[in-house]
């Protein structure tokens, strides 16, 4: 039996991550407190507005899959962040301060997404993304760790605003856009309505990762990939299912993004041991695994690695391939690691 990979091998490997939302609300709302406690109890600037009261929100727990991750997401916020914290300066120390979390696990590089419409909305892409990109170059000076950026399409937002956000994406490549991310509700929303402005996305050479076979079953998969020209797939668990899906994606060089506690904390997954990944290795598909939504799941990728290790028996081999396959299906060139 192999030993699993100890926790201590993982956080000195050097890593690469592609799974990783910037949870904009809520890292702006940790900001907010902070300069709360350090102003003191009479400060008057801007700070969450509590206009939500969290006995009023339903409990997560009585639901599943992608109702209960938007109760989840509502809930970690109880109550709204006002509009004046969303400046270039918040948006960049915030995206600093991921890096700074990235770089301590010692992740040599990283693709963040974004979309949060209100960011979008209020700064427009070029600030939002400016504000992120002057953050990307403190962080890669400082730190040595390199990132790029995906602008996330929420599927229920509609195609219109997709194709926004997607031009918005190829007008910001120098801002270190390397992708764009489709996610949202896969069940109920066909890919069709997205064929357009990824398409266009393709044409200039972004990269595409879809959400799909999180929610919805291996159909889901299929059409991401032969509809959309996915790349990798967010999650894509149900992909297991299929063992025609799974050769497909094996000989197309597919990756999938799996971002285990998120799975779990969604109901996706009764346990971790249920968790598809060895069926996945031993079907030749290349596999990485992801943090997600750090702050709302408290994980990081060192725990996430070191949670599949030790279920699943991996060791500091399996645990070094599955880092290597990260770096291989990164949308821009991941420095050499050691």
């Amino acid at each position: 039996m192999t030993l699993a990979a100890s926790l201590q091998f993982i956080r000195e490997l050097p890593k690469v991550e592609l799974h990783l939302h910037l949870e904009t609300s809520l890292r702006l709302r940790r900001l907010a407190e902070r300069g709360r406690r350090a102003s003191g109890p009479h400060d008057d600037s801007p700070g969450p507005s509590d206009v939500t009261e969290p006995q009023r929100i339903a409990d997560p727990a009585r639901f599943t899959g992608y109702d209960r991750l938007r109760r989840l997401r509502y809930l970690s916020r109880a109550g709204r962040i006002a509009d004046e914290w969303y400046t270039p300066e918040n948006i960049e120390q915030i995206t600093l301060e991921l890096l700074e979390e990235a770089a301590l696990q010692r992740v040599r590089y990283v693709e963040v997404r974004v979309g949060g419409r209100r960011g979008f909305a209020l700064l427009g892409a070029d600030r939002m993304l400016g504000a992120m990109a002057r953050a990307r170059a403190r962080a890669e000076s400082r730190l040595g760790i390199s990132s790029g950026f995906l602008v996330t399409i929420v599927r229920e937002r509609g195609p219109e605003e997709a194709e926004q956000r997607v031009r918005e994406a190829i007008a910001c490549r120098d801002c270190g856009v390397v992708g764009v991310d489709l996610a949202g509700d896969e069940q109920n929303y066909p890919p069709a309505l997205f064929a357009r402005p990824l398409g266009l996305a393709r044409e200039a050479g972004l990269g595409i990762t879809v959400h799909a076979g999180e929610f919805a079953g291996p159909a889901s998969v299929w059409t991401a990939v032969y509809h959309l020209g996915a790349q990798r797939i967010g999650h894509g668990i149900r992909a297991a299912d299929d063992s025609e899906l799974l050769t497909r994606l094996r000989e197309r060089g597919v990756t999938l993004e799996l971002c285990p506690t998120s799975n779990l904390h969604l109901g996706l997954c009764a346990s971790m041991g249920a968790l598809p990944l060895r069926r996945l290795l031993d079907a030749g598909v290349s596999v990485t695994v992801n943090s997600d939504d750090p702050m709302l799941l408290g994980t990081d990728l060192s725990r996430e690695l070191h949670a599949v290790a030790t279920t699943f028996s991996l060791g500091a081999a399996e645990v070094t391939r599955l880092v290597t396959n990260a770096a291989r299906a990164a949308f821009a060139p991941v420095p050499a690691l050691p």
